[in-house]
């Protein structure tokens, strides 16, 4: 077998081993779940006659406030796991987030609906792995009734109900990458399979000619180019499949105590790595035969070399490394839109869950290092006509079991400098204060329809109708501040929105059905003094104002007209902070996507051996002659490493071109999907990532072709 063929079949035994050892190991995580449920229920009994209650932790890693969402608690009653005004928690309400479990006696803060409440920690329960509605939090029945909210009987289920939540976490994490992952795959076999196919055709080229001139028909060199693809794509498949059965087999041995069942092969994983393997085999022969065909019997009598070795690996290496940059720039394209807009407010800050008066606002005036701090009062209602909200973003909502398409109202007494696209800023503030009149972001304007001067209705329950003015459209990035916040999601309305529309306090009075005196102030936003920003930079500034406003406002606290007290927890949302969690939430999900295809583009680049064993075949004559003359062998070796780097870098040339265009496709594919929120088509490229993977590709062609090139070079000399 010559080495072109080796670097096939190895390729092709990557690719399809790949798909095989990925959905096995998915499959034998899925044949645990129920041992798995087996072990909770004795690791973590609930007793029958227990009460349950959910709520959110109010965890600060480092003292930050944390990104993302939020740690659920699912609290049930226990009579000895825990003391009165402590909590016992498992490791699984800390590992649901990847999070270190505090130590013993830290005291942690819980939000329900109704207040927030602070617990010791007196008992960590050793279990880590999080099962989403399953009791993770245990307090003593009269902790329970100290703390007013709404307590459920819980209803025990087997391990056979509880399975279907340990499945899961393993499916949905291989369903986001299994597109990716079969189409890196599939690439990287077809990729392979083209290069070998070419060079074959090149060096068998004198030879097909002769066998033209002896009669063998243009169907006979058809059938010799499907049997050599057949023949690497079956040897490649039966390797690759072999070796990931046999790997998944070791994994779950190794560790049997996470698979206590063993491994489990599924038949649909092997049919499918088959299919990819030998479809990439066809297009493959596809395309090896142009070249094939091309061959005339008077290059019987031709002794020239090969003249269009580098093709096939060229553009393999560029549709590889395409394929990382087409990911690059779809992710980097599609996070655009999702970084604040800097014309936000250096701060949100959210007083959760019942807020404190209005009239509180005057007590904050003051603040160290805080220019200009205003309430911030939201307030969600649907949009006309209603449009109902499908799926997880809509999972809380409201009227009559249903969640319907909303506009988010935010009211303040100031309108920041935001960037306008249609109005001004005069116009549309003066117009906001002193009519029914509403700023709407472009995200909006383009989702709807809107235009300056358009008529944006809102149906505020009971029959109650509202119907604004569009006074202003501005361009601005609200996603994320309005998510980290936490002002989306209030009041049983569902998470998800068609984004903010600014008003002024009487308009969202009007909107608002609830009575006066449930509406409190739950939401600040403010900007810093330049110094004071300056002097303690982003995290240290929120934190020390943070304490202010706490100090400020007595500890936060609600006093209901009964004289009830409720607690809060006060919590700084930096704009700058939101934008780096953000970007870096971002680059972790894109890269671990782009991750992918850079694999395979490694992968790829074994295709260069056997350019490099073709290219020294082809220049064995003039090698001679070379050395015959006087060239080293570090010289000669140069000569050939050259040929492969210059390959190299013309496939990274088209492939940052090729990528980009796709990366951009990609992008306006996704918006067109997504066209009824309005979501932007910005086009973003890169660089760093780019450029980081451009160098390792590179790098790995270069410490490939080296040392082949060195070695073709003295076995060719010692031959002499």
């Amino acid at each position: 077998m010559k080495a072109r063929h080796v670097c096939a079949v190895l390729g092709l035994a990557i690719a399809a081993g790949t798909v095989v050892f990925m959905r096995a190991l998915v499959a034998s995580n899925d044949a645990q779940a129920e041992t798995v449920a087996t072990r909770l229920l004795r690791t973590v009994p609930v007793e029958p006659t227990a009460r349950t209650m959910r709520a959110t932790l109010d965890f600060r890693p480092d003292g930050r406030v944390m990104q993302g969402p939020p740690l659920r608690a699912t609290f049930a009653t226990a009579a000895d796991l825990a003391p009165s005004g402590e909590v016992a928690v498992t490791r699984a309400l800390f590992s649901q987030r990847r999070l270190e479990t505090p130590p013993v006696g830290t005291t942690l803060t819980f939000l329900g609906r109704k207040g927030a409440y602070r617990l010791k920690l007196a008992k960590i329960i050793e279990w880590d792995r999080p099962l989403r509605g399953y009791p993770n939090a245990f307090v003593s029945p009269e902790t329970a009734a100290a703390i007013g909210e709404e307590w459920t009987p819980y209803v025990p289920q087997t391990a056979a109900e509880l399975a279907p939540g340990f499945r899961s976490d393993a499916g949905r994490n291989f369903d986001r990458a299994r597109g990716l992952l079969l189409w890196a795959a599939a690439l990287t076999a077809l990729c392979l399979l083209v290069n070998t196919l070419f060079l074959s055709v090149e060096a068998k080229r004198r030879d097909y000619a002769i066998l033209r001139v002896l009669g063998l028909t243009r169907g006979g060199l058809v059938r010799k180019v499907w049997a050599e693809a057949f023949k690497l794509s079956l040897i490649g498949y039966v390797v690759g499949a072999a070796g990931a059965s046999a790997a998944v087999w070791a994994y779950t041995a190794w560790d049997a105590a996470l698979f206590p069942e063993g491994c489990v092969l599924p038949l649909s994983a092997f049919l499918l790595s088959g299919a990819l393997t030998f479809g990439a085999s066809f297009v493959a022969a596809l395309a090896a035969l142009r070249p094939a065909l091309a061959v005339k019997p008077l290059e019987a009598a031709s002794f020239r070399p090969p003249r269009h070795r580098p093709w096939g690996m060229m553009l393999s290496f560029a549709f590889g490394f395409g394929a990382f940059v087409a990911v690059e720039v779809w992710g980097a394209s599609l996070t655009k839109a999702f970084v604040p807009s800097k014309e936000w407010p250096d701060a949100i800050v959210s007083i959760l869950p019942g807020g404190v008066s209005s009239f509180d606002i005057e007590k904050l005036r003051k603040l160290e290092g805080v220019r200009r701090i205003s309430e911030l009062q939201p307030l969600q209602v649907n949009l006309l006509p209603l449009e109902e909200l499908k799926g997880p973003g809509a999972a809380f909502g409201g009227r009559g079991g249903k969640a319907y398409r909303n506009a988010l109202l935010l009211a303040s007494d100031y309108v920041p400098p935001f960037r306008f696209v249609a109005g001004d800023r005069a116009a549309a503030t003066n117009a906001l204060f002193t009519g029914d009149a509403c700023l709407v972001t472009e995200m909006m304007a383009r989702a709807r329809h809107l235009s300056l001067g358009d008529g944006l209705r809102l149906d505020c329950g009971r029959g109650f109708v509202l119907n604004l003015k569009v006074a202003g459209i501005v361009d601005l990035n609200w996603h994320m501040v309005t998510s980290r916040g936490l002002v989306r999601g209030l009041n049983r309305m569902p998470v998800n929105t068609d984004g903010p529309v600014f008003v002024s306090f009487d308009t969202l009075a009007a909107a608002d059905r609830r009575p006066q005196e449930f509406v409190h102030m739950t939401h600040l936003w403010l900007d810093y003094e330049p110094d004071f920003l300056a002097q303690y930079g982003v995290f240290e500034a929120g934190r020390r104002v943070e304490k202010e406003i706490v100090s400020a406002l007595n500890g936060a606290n609600l006093v209901t007209k009964e004289g009830e007290v409720r607690g809060n927890t006060v919590r700084l949302h930096a704009r700058d902070e939101v934008a780096e969690g953000t970007l870096a939430h971002g680059n972790d999900l894109v890269g671990s996507m782009a991750r992918i295809p850079f694999i395979f583009v490694v992968v790829v680049s074994l295709g260069f051996i056997s350019l490099l064993v073709a290219d020294a075949d082809a220049r064995r004559k003039s090698f001679a002659v070379l050395r015959a003359i006087g060239a080293t062998r570090p010289q000669l070796a140069w000569i050939l490493a050259a040929d492969a780097l210059k390959v190299a870098g013309a496939g990274l040339v088209l492939g940052l071109a090729g990528g980009s265009l796709t990366g951009w496709l990609c992008t306006f594919a996704t918006r067109k999907m997504m066209a009824n929120w309005g979501l932007p088509a910005g086009f973003a490229l890169p660089w760093g990532a780019v450029g980081r993977g451009a160098c390792l590709a590179f790098a790995c062609v270069v410490l490939l072709a080296l040392p082949v090139a060195w070695t073709l070079v003295c076995r060719a000399m010692r031959r002499r």
